[in-house]
């Protein structure tokens, strides 16, 4: 990792802390005002901001559109700064007023997969592993059916980089490679619930690098 991407990663976390919204606001305008927030901070977006409300959250790949977002509802916020030639990548699920209990309960079990998966990282563990860690803990509580995507990719110039870290790879994580570590819940007609960091995968464990508040 190189002080290009660590500023990438400062930016994308420094955006996500400046992030406002408020119910009748479109995904666009929020999607529109993070993009103004990365210009301010000399960076460009490392991919097409999703900004989901709603049902719509139950989308992984949720790309802002004029919906209005309404009071309660669940917002997935998912985007990146490009920053001289290095991306990063995070996502923030956000409530759109005071949760209710099954989204608190959602947002918990997927919270927990993601610190039980972080705790694995580390040089010498197999991608899958790690993959396996998440989507386990999801099964607990019978809804590994509803984790549909991989748990994290590596992230460097490009968004989408190996490693993968997927059920099917075998390879081992190295010391420097910088992942996501990204499980989500996704329910048709009710939402979704993503939280997505950045890791750097060290001999001795994997380095949070986004620290926003999840």
């Amino acid at each position: 990792m190189n002080r290009h991407q660590q500023e990438a990663v400062r930016i994308a976390d420094r955006v996500m802390e400046l992030i406002c919204f408020a119910p009748g606001d479109t995904e666009k305008k929020v999607a529109g005002r993070i993009e103004a927030f990365l210009k301010g901070f000399d960076a460009k977006p490392a991919f097409r901001t999703i900004v989901a409300s709603g049902p719509r959250s139950a989308k992984p790949h949720g790309y802002a559109t004029n919906r209005k977002i309404r009071k309660n509802e669940i917002v997935m916020i998912d985007f990146g700064a490009l920053y001289k030639g290095w991306r990063s990548d995070i996502t923030r699920t956000f409530f759109a007023g005071k949760p209710n209990a099954k989204q608190r309960k959602m947002y918990a079990i997927v919270k927990a997969a993601q610190e039980k998966a972080i705790r694995v990282v580390r040089a010498g563990v197999e991608c899958r592993v790690v993959d396996r860690i998440a989507r386990e803990y999801m099964k607990v509580h019978g809804l590994d059916r509803h984790f549909i995507h991989s748990t994290g990719h590596g992230v460097g110039r490009k968004i989408h980089e190996n490693p993968r870290i997927n059920t099917r790879n075998h390879n081992k994580l190295k010391a420097g490679q910088v992942i996501t570590v990204e499980p989500g819940v996704y329910l048709k007609g009710w939402g979704g619930i993503r939280i997505e960091d950045m890791v750097l995968v060290t001999k001795d464990g994997g380095k949070m690098l986004t620290r926003s508040p999840r």
